[in-house]
């Protein structure tokens, strides 16, 4: 039970759960305390604090003293019965009654993912102890160094937050992020170059030149020095700049200096959720079914971008999407309704210019709702039939539909790849389920073959033999969806990854080309054959395509930031394989092991141990150990599923395992 919060960075404050704020008064009382608080648990000798404490004084009266404060600091907390503890030799306070801000800060910095580092960045309130005065130099040797480090963690924190907010497009917050970043470090030219991309790529010139005239003045009065030649050329790329300019679809991988141009030059198109206007609500599953097969045939052009699914029904639930589209840079949109009146059904869908707000085109369809499946296929197939007419600037080429054979194979398949999207085991065994259910219904449904492709590869077992039947089982649901539909990118990038499994690779190369040829701008295509790409020794190809994925859909699910973090573990890139891969630790189990080898080669040994440790752990539960020794140990598994073209690769991954103590 925590009886003492106490909070570090910004200045010592101490409070109690139910009574509130503690005052302190006197100087050594909080130095001591702010000392035992820094790693609760940890045993000072009584000795080393009264040098750190009182230096000049001779060891009776130096001991004396740090018995009075040590009494005055009970009579506040609780006594004997209080958080603070001593002996003889030794005083602590118990870590299992106090909560103190750096601990918890440490902790959270280190997890990474979204909530983790916007919690993190709100503990950090200013540097360790910064109000904390009139110290010994045996006092500064500890704080100093801390204090850098904790400041050095803290400019991490906000720069990951920073960069996680503009791969989700969330550009206000992310100016929000930079600028408590600058608050730390307000001479960082990696985070004032960032700011200055942003404001190029939403248009905003004059902010640019704006905010480069502040830094450099900044430099010149407080170093004496100039920006350097990477913020000079932005600036003259913000002089060039006249007036407001049509933003740019937002790259969060030029922002953060990943790439050399703000954009690939496509127009970029989000597709909100169809509303159902019916009075009784009964059409249940028709508007999304409807909006997703608007999605997945518009991300087929070749020059066209299209928000993914999960950041389109996103935007449907935002309360204000107009602002959320210009963050995104979202150039159109396609909006519409449906209405079921007895038997009779009616679409309604529209495109609109987001810069003008002015309707491009809108049509209106009508059918029966016996004829449900074919109707909902022709009004999708029309409607996206018209969108490339009136963006024809966009030179959009013309794309082909998917067949639709019955409704209740259909339905099972939409509730299928819903469950697939889980990460929870249950929910991939309700798909193998739907999409088994599925193909009883419907024999010649690729969409069913694909599912139940993707149900045998992610679920099964966990021996190698279990893993090639699950394999070779996929590999016949995957041709058997080429077979029925040879145009569905879907079918030809899961059998190039389970070819790169058999290590076939010429085999699955032509399959992940072929996927790419289909569906250039469907974010699953992308991320998958760029992972593929990857294991095959094209580790820069793939994180551009992931990337490029996670631009589509900034609310990416976890096996998106999966795929780029693998990418850029192939591709030697530590740090940001080990940002990515922090967001999806335990979505499938060999992730532990690939953050591991990351943070070992990133020279990160506490984090790299701390994941191996968790990797054998869950291995020695789902396996035992006479098992895991048969497999040849947790390197002996993990290798199983990987699919390294390359020896060197291979190694390389092995080698990172090695570092992190899974040997």
């Amino acid at each position: 039970m925590t009886e003492l919060e106490i909070a570090l960075l910004g200045g010592l404050r101490l409070r109690h759960p139910d009574r509130g704020p503690i005052e302190l008064v006197g100087e050594k009382g909080p130095q001591l305390l702010a000392r035992l608080a820094f790693r609760p648990g940890t045993r000072h000798r009584r000795d080393t604090l009264q040098g750190l404490l009182w230096p000049d004084s001779d060891p009776p009266h130096a001991q004396g003293n740090l018995r009075f404060v040590l009494h005055q600091l009970r009579k506040l907390h609780g006594g004997s019965e209080g958080p603070l503890r001593s002996d003889n030799r030794s005083v602590w306070l118990d870590p299992d009654h106090v909560a103190v801000d750096v601990v918890r800060f440490e902790a959270l910095a280190a997890e990474g993912t979204l909530d983790a580092l916007i919690a993190a960045c709100d503990l950090y309130r200013g540097d360790l102890l910064s109000d904390v005065a009139d110290l010994s130099a045996e006092y500064e040797d500890w704080l100093l160094p801390e204090r850098e480090r904790l400041r050095d963690l803290a400019r991490s924190a906000f720069w990951n937050l920073f960069s996680l907010r503009l791969w989700r497009g969330e550009v206000t917050e992310a100016k929000a992020c930079a600028q408590r970043y600058l608050g730390i470090d307000p001479y960082c030219e990696r985070m004032h170059a960032a700011l200055m991309r942003m404001h190029l790529t939403q248009g905003e010139g004059a902010l640019a030149a704006g905010h480069y005239g502040a830094f450099r003045a900044r430099l010149e009065r407080d170093l004496q020095i100039l920006p350097g030649a990477e913020v000079e050329q932005l600036a003259q790329a913000a002089a060039q700049v006249r007036g407001r300019r049509v933003q740019e679809p937002f790259n969060a991988a030029w922002v953060l200096g990943r790439s050399d141009v703000p954009s690939d030059g496509k127009p970029l198109v989000a597709v909100l959720p169809f509303r159902d206007l019916s009075e009784d609500q009964t059409l249940v599953s028709l508007p999304a079914a409807l909006t997703e097969d608007v999605i997945a045939d518009l991300a087929r052009f070749r020059r066209l971008g299209v928000l993914a699914r999960q950041t389109s029904f996103a935007l449907g639930r935002d309360p204000d999407p107009e602002a959320r589209l210009r963050q995104l840079g979202a150039r159109y949109t396609v909006e519409g309704s449906v209405r079921r009146t007895g038997n009779r059904l009616s679409v309604t869908a529209r495109l609109v210019d987001n810069t003008s707000q002015r309707q491009l085109w809108g049509e209106h369809y009508q059918g029966d709702w016996e004829e449900l499946p074919s109707f909902q296929e022709e009004a999708a197939l029309a409607t996206v039939a018209s969108v490339p007419v009136q963006v024809e600037q966009a030179e959009l080429e013309r794309i082909r539909h998917r067949e639709i054979q019955s409704l209740s194979a259909y339905e099972h398949c939409l509730r299928g790849r819903e469950h697939q999207r889980s990460i929870a085991h249950a929910s991939h065994a309700r798909a193998l389920e739907h999409f088994s259910r599925a193909l009883e219904q419907d024999p010649t449904s690729a969409a069913a073959h694909c599912g139940l492709a993707v149900c045998y590869v992610s679920t099964g077992g966990i021996t190698p033999g279990e893993e090639d039947r699950r394999r070779e089982r996929a590999i016949s649901h995957a041709q058997q969806a080429i077979a029925l539909d040879p145009l569905d990118p879907q079918g030809h990038w899961l059998l190039g990854m389970l070819l790169q499994m058999r290590r076939d690779f010429s085999g699955a190369h032509f399959h992940l080309d072929r996927a790419m040829m289909l569906s250039p701008g469907d974010v699953e295509t992308l991320g998958y054959t760029g992972l593929e790409y990857a294991y095959a020794g094209e580790p820069e190809r793939g994180i551009g395509q992931a990337e490029q994925a996670i631009r589509l859909n900034p609310y990416f699910p976890p096996v998106s930031a999966e795929q780029i973090g693998k990418a850029c573990f192939i591709g030697r890139r530590y740090e940001e394989a080990l940002f990515w891969l922090r967001q999806t630790p335990d979505r499938i189990t060999t992730n532990r092991g690939w953050l591991a080898a990351a943070a070992a080669y990133a020279g990160r040994l506490e984090e790299a141990a701390m994941h191996a440790r968790r990797m054998r752990s869950t291995l020695q539960q789902r396996l035992g150990e006479e098992e895991l020794r048969a497999v040849g140990g947790p390197i002996g598994w993990l290798r199983l599923p990987a699919r390294f073209q390359h020896a060197a690769d291979l190694e390389h991954y092995e080698r990172g395992l090695e570092l992190a103590g899974l040997g």
